[in-house]
C-alpha cells in the first residue's frame, strides 16, 4: 500500500512546527534578545524542524512510534510540548542543574529513542546557546540526555524502573559536580545537594508519571480500536447516515468476525474493526477497494486493519492473513444470507445448508490458500457459524 497525504498527521506536524517556533521565541523573550538575534535563532530552529520531521517519518515507517506505522503523531506532539515547556522553565535555574534528563525520559516514553535524542538535544542546545553555557555544561546535558533516553527504554523493556531510578539519582548527584570541577577546577559542594533534590524529583516523576506515559503510548493501537468500534465514532456515524442497511451489515460482520477470531486465536480487535469497515469504500463509491484504503489511511487506522480492507472480497489480492480470511468468510456469508428472502430462510435446515455451501465454495476456490488459515481453523469457524452464531440479529 502506498503512502498517502493524511490530514491528521499534517495537522500534528504543524503543531510541532508551532511548538518549535514558540519555544525559540520564548527563549529569545526570556533572554531579551534583539530582533536580529531572534531571526538568527529561528534559522537553526527551522532547519531542525525539517530534519525532525524526516526522522519521525523514518521512525513511523519502521513502526518505532507506538508500534504503529499509521500513527498520527499525537503522542509525539504531547511529548515534545512537555519537553519544550520543561526546558523553557529551567532557563533561569543555576548552571549545571537544568533537568534535561527529565525531558529525555518524557520524550522517550511518548515517542522513540532516536526521536527523543533529536528533539531534546535541539531544545537543550538552543537553551545553552541562549544562556551562553560553557562547553562543560553543554557536554553534561548531552550526556544526561543520552542517559535519560537509554534508562527509560531499559526501564520499559526490562521492567527495572527502580534500578533505573537509582542510576538516575546517582547521576544527578555526581555529574553536575564533576563537570563543574572540569569547568572551574574547584569543587562546589552545594551541587551535590541540588543534584540530589533534582534526582529525587526526577525519580518521583519517573515512578508516577513516565511509566503511565509509556503505557499510554503502547496502548495507542488498542485505544484506537476501542474508538473506531464505538458507535459514536465520526466515521461510524457517517456510515449510518449513508445507509442504515450498510451499517447493520457492518455491525453483523464485526460481531461475528470478532467471535470467530477468538476461536482460532486470531486478533479479535483487528477482525472486529476490519469487519465493521470492510466495505467502508462504499461511502465514496467505485472502486470500492481503493476508496476503502483511502478512507482508512485518512483516519490513520492500524496497518493490520488497512491490509484487510485492501484485500476486500479478494478483488485486488487474496487474503494474506488469518484475520483477513475470517472477515472475508463472514462478510460473504452474511451478504448471502441478507439477500435471501424470509421464506427461503424460514427453516433452520435451509440456513445451515446455505452456510455450508457458501463457506465450502470459498474454500474450494482457493480463496484462503495464502492466508495461513488451516483446515482445522476453517472447520472450527464453519461449525461455529452453523451451530452457535445468530448472524442476522
Amino acid at each position: 500500500m502506498k503512502e498517502r497525504f493524511v490530514a491528521k498527521r499534517v495537522i500534528n506536524i504543524v503543531l510541532l512546527f508551532l511548538i518549535t517556533v514558540g519555544f525559540t521565541a520564548g527563549l529569545c523573550r526570556i533572554r531579551d534578545l534583539f530582533l536580529d538575534e531572534v531571526i538568527a535563532y529561528l534559522i537553526p530552529a527551522l532547519v531542525f524542524f525539517v530534519l525532525f520531521v524526516y526522522v519521525l517519518e523514518g521512525e513511523r515507517t519502521e513502526k518505532k512510534l507506538s508500534k504503529n506505522r499509521q500513527t498520527d503523531y499525537r503522542k509525539v506532539v504531547a511529548g515534545y510540548f512537555i519537553c519544550a515547556l520543561v526546558i523553557l522553565l529551567s532557563v533561569n535555574l543555576p548552571e549545571f542543574l537544568k533537568p534535561v534528563i527529565l525531558a529525555a525520559l518524557v520524550m522517550t516514553a511518548l515517542s522513540s529513542r532516536v526521536a527523543a535524542v533529536c528533539a531534546v538535544s535541539f531544545l537543550s542546545a538552543m537553551m545553552c546557546l541562549s544562556c551562553a553555557c560553557s562547553m562543560a555544561e553543554m557536554v553534561l546535558y548531552g550526556l544526561m540526555i543520552l542517559f535519560g533516553c537509554m534508562l527509560e527504554m531499559t526501564a520499559e523493556r526490562y521492567h527495572c524502573r527502580y534500578l533505573c531510578g537509582a542510576v538516575i539519582f546517582s547521576l544527578s548527584v555526581m555529574m553536575p559536580a564533576v563537570f563543574y570541577y572540569l569547568a572551574y577546577r574547584e569543587v562546589k559542594y552545594s551541587l551535590f545537594l541540588y543534584g540530589a533534590l533534582e534526582g529525587a524529583a526526577v525519580d518521583v516523576f519517573l515512578f508516577l508519571v513516565v511509566g503511565q506515559l509509556a503505557a499510554a503510548k503502547d496502548a495507542e493501537v488498542l485505544d484506537f480500536f476501542a474508538d473506531i468500534l464505538d458507535e459514536s465514532y465520526p466515521l461510524a456515524r457517517e456510515l449510518l447516515k449513508f445507509s442504515g442497511t450498510e451499517y447493520r451489515h457492518a455491525v453483523r460482520v464485526s460481531r461475528a468476525s470478532g467471535k470467530c477470531a477468538v476461536l482460532v486465536n486470531a486478533d479479535q480487535n483487528v477482525c472486529a474493526a476490519a469487519g465493521f469497515y470492510y466495505r467502508i469504500g462504499i461511502i465514496e463509491g467505485e472502486p470500492l477497494v481503493e476508496s476503502g484504503i483511502r478512507i482508512a489511511q485518512k483516519e490513520c487506522f492500524p496497518e493490520e486493519v488497512i491490509r484487510v480492507i485492501s484485500e476486500y472480497n479478494g478483488e485486488l489480492q487474496l487474503p494474506t492473513t488469518v484475520e483477513s480470511a475470517i472477515v472475508h468468510m463472514v462478510d460473504g456469508l452474511i451478504k448471502k444470507l441478507e439477500v435471501l428472502d424470509g421464506q427461503t430462510m424460514s427453516s433452520e435446515w435451509n440456513q445451515d445448508m446455505v452456510i455450508y455451501q457458501t463457506l465450502n465454495d470459498f474454500s474450494t476456490m482457493g480463496m484462503y490458500d495464502k492466508s495461513g488459515l488451516s483446515m482445522n481453523m476453517f472447520l472450527k469457524i464453519r461449525e461455529y457459524l452453523v451451530k452457535e452464531e445468530r448472524l442476522l440479529i
